[in-house]
């Protein structure tokens, strides 16, 4: 190979890109990215230019075999074009937050790559492609080394800490390393909460992946608190860092991607799938299993299975003493729900002498082991919609729905039906606990 001797060696690798929304391009670059500035200049007719340092510069050369490879590991099909640039970053996870939230487009979210780095991939001001990568291995970046993998609980839908829904998190975004099965309903039964929900990387254009368990062990698919406090915690605990107002997350669960909205007033909206509507279940069956009379069922709303990403047994009661009173016979209602195909039995009294629509409501779902929750944002969602089914909401208008009363660790949720059809709850959390946990293994008997 000849050797590059004499005057002409390469000095710096300069890369000269132009960006038509350049104020835009350099608040990413600069700002975000934290490329320093090395020096500007300002000519006529508004002609302007920044130079970023980017640090060490290399050029990568690869023929049309290699450029298909990586897309395929960092992408899963080919996007590339024919120039790409790549910026090696300490944390990929934390960097590709922060571009999203200031206007790049993901293309792919951090993937682990079969040479142990962690790639993401975005579309950036300038028409540029751009490859974060951070190197795992070192004692910075590889949580498996250490054994440490954060935990915390988290009062879903709380009016204040110690109420709402206590929610049990496991953040594996940075474990680098397999996980068996088996570990995930043994955690959560450890734990003990009515659900656990473990943060995984994201894929297929999410943000992040969500898994959640009972303390039954069983894995449940609905978005409610389980992901409302998941988003909650990340944000709280500075994991995302664009939290601006209308900012939108993209979640991966149940196999289906559904976005998470920041709102103006510091709370979170999540969008569930539109609304299903199912089987009617026999109101004396479903009265007798949970202890009321015939006569404490709506005669206008007939208890039905509405799903907004979980399929939950609707059962509109006539007053607030009969919530109150409601005492389940766990085999009776185990049965009613399993004759209509539900998961749990969600009742619910509209309490007429609120200002804006207001529902007082109880969940139980014994069939997965969980007797009461205090809140159910997977069963608010079908409330929602119900009612706006039959009229008794409108597009648009806001239904609060207070859960937990009886148990108490009252909780507050929103819920919405939009024009389009689409159902949205809404609410707060509060961070509680904040710990570590044993790091995943096999399990054994």
């Amino acid at each position: 190979m000849p050797e590059n001797t004499g005057s002409n060696e390469v000095r710096q690798l300069r890369v000269v890109v132009e960006a038509a929304d350049y104020e835009a391009a350099v608040t990413l670059y600069r700002d975000v990215l934290g490329l320093r500035p090395e020096a500007a200049f300002a000519g006529e007719g508004d002609a302007r230019v920044v130079i970023l340092d980017a640090g060490r510069a290399t050029l990568e050369l690869a023929n049309p075999a290699q450029r298909a490879m990586i897309d395929s590991v960092e992408v899963g099909r080919p996007v590339s074009p024919h120039i790409r640039l790549a910026f090696e970053v300490d944390d990929t996870t934390t960097a590709t937050d922060a571009l999203v939230g200031a206007g790049a487009e993901l293309v792919a979210p951090p993937t682990r790559t079969p040479w142990n780095s962690l790639n993401s991939r975005l579309e950036t001001p300038g028409d540029l492609q751009i490859t974060l990568f951070q190197e795992l291995g070192g004692p910075r970046t590889r949580n498996a080394s250490r054994g440490d993998v954060p935990f915390a609980l988290v009062d879903v839908f709380g009016d204040a800490p110690l109420t709402g829904n206590p929610l049990a998190i496991v953040d594996l975004t940075d474990w680098d390393q397999p996980v068996d099965e088996s570990w995930y309903p043994t955690v959560a039964r450890e734990l003990n909460q009515s659900e656990t929900t473990f943060i995984l990387p994201g894929r297929d254009g999410a943000v992040r992946e969500l898994r959640s368990f009972t303390a039954g062990g069983v894995e449940v698919f609905g978005a409610g608190h389980n992901a409302l406090g998941a988003w909650w915690w990340l944000l709280d605990s500075g994991r995302l860092t664009h939290t601006e107002p209308g900012t939108e997350i993209i979640q991966r669960i149940g196999g289906r991607n559904l976005p998470v909205v920041v709102r103006d007033d510091g709370q979170l909206d999540m969008r569930q799938t539109a609304p299903r509507f199912g089987a009617y279940a026999d109101p004396d069956l479903v009265a007798r299993a949970v202890g009321l009379g015939r006569d404490d069922i709506s005669e206008v709303l007939a208890p039905q299975v509405v799903d907004t990403g979980a399929n939950h047994l609707m059962v509109i009661l006539r007053d607030g003493g009969a919530l109150a009173a409601a005492t389940p016979d766990k085999p009776a209602l185990i049965a009613v729900a399993e004759s209509v195909a539900a998961q749990g039995v969600y009742l619910a009294w509209l309490d007429g002498t609120e200002p804006r629509p207001t529902a007082h409501a109880r969940f139980f779902n014994p069939g997965v082991g969980l007797d009461e929750d205090p809140a159910t944002g997977s069963a608010a969602g079908p409330l929602a919609a119900l009612l706006h089914r039959h009229e008794l909401l409108d597009a648009d208008e806001e239904l609060v729905i207070v859960q937990g009363e009886t148990m108490g660790r009252r909780s507050t949720i929103r819920a919405t039906v939009g024009r389009d059809n689409v159902v949205t709850v809404a609410g707060r959390g509060f961070v509680t606990v904040r710990g570590s946990i044993h790091p995943p293994g096999p399990v054994r008997p």
